[in-house]
């Protein structure tokens, strides 16, 4: 199914092409799509400047007596360097309420010996838990979620990677968000706790800022807000209502936000709580990982769309939000198909002059509006000096544009091609990296 409507909106994207070349053949469809991008993002930019004005002259308070049970979950699979600190830091929580359950997803390393042992150590403390799948499980952390949910009662599930930390006032900071009853889930800010490692750990802190800054944006205006799997917590009942995790997706995060939004849930984004992960340190490991994230955004987009746009659950800013990353998604394939269309042309002699203008003068201003997005992203959230911003924006671009571009473009390939959906998950490697922190 995602085979057929993906090559139905490959086939749309040449029809848009063509038509709109023989009826204004002095500008592309591409131009005119880009200029509603940067026309979208401004309008999200007022609103998040509007919003930050407002909220110095009159403050929003939170519900802080909203104070229900969390139960916290982490998968494990094969996290023996990690794991150890996870546990303690989560434990050590300042909430009233909560209990962490560690699920070992068929670990073949000391995973569960460290389990154990951390069992000795808080024997005294009910809080901590820890249950061991069988070899016959269903493999992913979607499956591994779905089980916790039945060994677990907290009103608010609360997810986190093997690899994070967080600070102490992290619950009672972020369970504010889920006080109003529409909400469904809130994602904390993720930042990297190794990003001094190497530029390539730098570029992914960096990349985390823009994508930080795009979700502020979508909270700002009620829009799409997207879960990222590591500080993320939803209602039971929200995550009941439609009917768990999917257990044959790749992304879990980027499946379950498409099925709130499609229910009528809101997500929120607390940009100022944190939950600090490691950043991958060499660059195919980070390739696998990102194929697998683009893999499963994609399919999603693809599996959903009808809904998406039916639903009469789902608000309308929340639709043309996701209408706008799905565009997004996939413009390195309109810009190909763009060329491959005006090569076409020029071959036969009649490649219309304002096209090819119009089409050769987007990149220069997709590199500078896409730089300039980039350089706002890390000077709000990092705070650097103006030179190390500028500078750290060009190395991310350009990493951005090694990795996204080809990964994207392999995923649109691969969806097309493949006799049946892949359900290679791609593991991240945890190195131990925020244990130190």
């Amino acid at each position: 199914m995602e085979r057929i409507v993906l090559l139905i909106l490959i086939l749309m994207t040449w029809v848009v092409i063509i038509l709109f070349g023989h009826l204004i053949p002095w500008a592309s469809a591409l131009a005119v799509l880009f200029a509603i991008m940067v026309g979208y993002m401004i309008m999200v930019t007022i609103a998040m400047v509007h919003q930050k004005r407002k909220q110095k002259k009159k403050p929003q308070e939170m519900d802080t007596s909203y104070q229900p049970k969390v139960t916290v979950l982490i998968p494990a699979h094969n996290e023996e360097f990690v794991i150890e600190g996870t546990v303690k830091t989560l434990m050590n929580l300042d909430y009233p309420d909560f209990e962490v359950l560690v699920i070992d997803d068929r670990s073949g390393d000391a995973t569960a010996q460290k389990l154990a042992e951390l069992a000795e150590y808080y024997k005294d403390d009910k809080r901590y838990r820890y249950h061991l799948r069988s070899p016959e499980s269903l493999p992913g952390k979607s499956a591994v979620l779905n089980e916790a949910l039945t060994l677990s009662d907290g009103e608010v599930i609360a997810v986190f990677d093997a690899d994070a930390w967080v600070e102490k006032e992290f619950l009672k900071e972020i369970v504010p968000f889920l006080a109003d009853e529409r909400t469904g889930g809130v994602q904390a800010r993720k930042i990297m706790a190794n990003f001094k490692h190497n530029l390539l750990t730098r570029c992914q802190n960096f990349e985390y800022s823009m994508d930080s800054y795009f979700q502020c944006g979508r909270d700002t205006i009620r829009g799409a807000v997207e879960f990222r799997g590591n500080g993320q917590l939803v209602k039971r009942a929200a995550i009941e209502s439609v009917g768990g995790w999917n257990d044959y997706t790749l992304t879990d995060d980027l499946d379950l936000s498409t099925r709130f939004h499609i229910a009528g849930w809101d997500i929120r984004f607390a940009h100022k709580v944190f939950v600090f992960e490691e950043a991958i340190v060499r660059f195919m490991p980070l390739l696998r990982q990102r194929r697998r994230w683009a893999e499963g955004s994609l399919t999603r987009y693809l599996e959903y769309a009808a809904e998406t746009f039916f639903s009469d659950k789902t608000s309308l800013r929340a639709k043309a939000d996701l209408i706008a990353y799905i565009v997004e998604f996939l413009f390195p394939l309109w810009l190909m198909s763009d060329f491959v269309y005006l090569g076409l042309l020029a071959w036969f002699g009649d490649a219309p002059t304002g096209h090819l203008v119009s089409s050769f003068l987007l990149l220069p201003f997709l590199s500078v509006f896409f730089y300039t997005m980039l350089l706002i992203a890390i000077i709000r959230f990092n705070r650097p000096t103006l030179f190390k911003a500028v500078i750290g924006a060009m190395m991310t671009s350009i990493y951005l544009l090694w990795v996204w571009v080809p990964v994207s473009i392999w995923v649109i390939w691969k969806i097309l091609f493949q006799k049946q959906r892949s359900m290679n998950w791609g593991k991240t490697e945890h190195l131990g990296a925020v244990s130190a922190k």
